[in-house]
């Protein structure tokens, strides 16, 4: 499916729609007073952002150096979906291209050396489709109106979190979303597959929230890490930052 197409299918949550005290009264408590502490109540809904990853990889708990990263990001709120693509330094003259999609239901991973020679591809696969929807619905951040998504049910679990359930598609996956008593967002959690393979287990993702700021008038996390509890240890695989946002960009 084409993004002008994907973008279409958001023309419910265009610009004009805005987002209301009336509308988010039923929410849970902590997800309402995000909702408004973030300024999105009186604010446009955000069917669809763009924004831009400044970012430091690591593929092991044991590597010493990051890799750093560029990447650039569309993410479309109803229905899910998103495209993601990367470049990663690999050494001198070397490089990697990564390209991540997740639409109806369907994830599909790539990555290149030096644009053009497979190292990897991942397309369909369970595992991979459920971890996207996840992540997906980890990222709802930065397109808010996803918070109303008809196939997004929330539960309080105590004053400072609460649970995203979405089923989307035959797939099923949750996050967890923490807040301070400031109402601002601290940490994202969720049970993702990290792997593909046979043997591949549901582990703790944690997208943790290190610098907020407003942009076209809603606060919104640009500096993050993603983080795997990989055998009871925090291994922090990526951190980056985030610029030119663009909500509702028309292209």
């Amino acid at each position: 499916m084409e993004k002008k197409e994907m973008h279409d299918m958001n023309s419910d949550l265009r610009a004009s729609n805005k987002l209301t005290p009336e509308m988010v009264e039923s929410l849970p408590l902590p997800v309402k007073n995000w909702l408004h502490a973030m300024g999105a109540v009186g604010h446009e809904q955000i069917a669809s952002v763009s924004l831009k990853q400044h970012g430091w990889m690591k593929q092991k708990p044991e590597q010493k150096e990051w890799t750093a990263s560029k990447a650039e990001q569309t993410s479309f709120a109803d229905p899910p979906a998103f495209h993601w693509s990367a470049k990663m330094k690999m050494g001198k003259g070397l490089f990697v291209t990564g390209k991540d999609s997740f639409v109806a239901g369907k994830a599909s991973m790539r990555i290149k050396l030096m644009g053009f020679f497979p190292l990897t591809t991942t397309a369909d696969n369970e595992k991979i489709n459920e971890s996207a929807l996840q992540r997906y619905l980890m990222e709802l951040v930065w397109y808010p109106a996803a918070v109303f998504s008809p196939f997004i049910a929330w539960e309080l679990v105590d004053a400072h979190a609460a649970k995203a359930v979405i089923t989307y598609e035959g797939l099923t996956g949750s996050a967890t979303y923490f807040f301070n008593e400031q109402s601002e967002l601290l940490r994202i959690e969720a049970w993702r597959y990290k792997d593909s393979g046979k043997e591949a287990r549901r582990q703790l993702c944690i997208g943790t929230v290190r610098e907020q700021q407003k942009v076209e008038g809603l606060k919104i996390p640009v500096k993050m890490e993603v983080s795997w509890l990989v055998d009871g240890d925090t291994f922090t695989w990526y951190k980056f930052d985030v610029s030119d946002v663009r909500f509702n960009p028309k292209k």
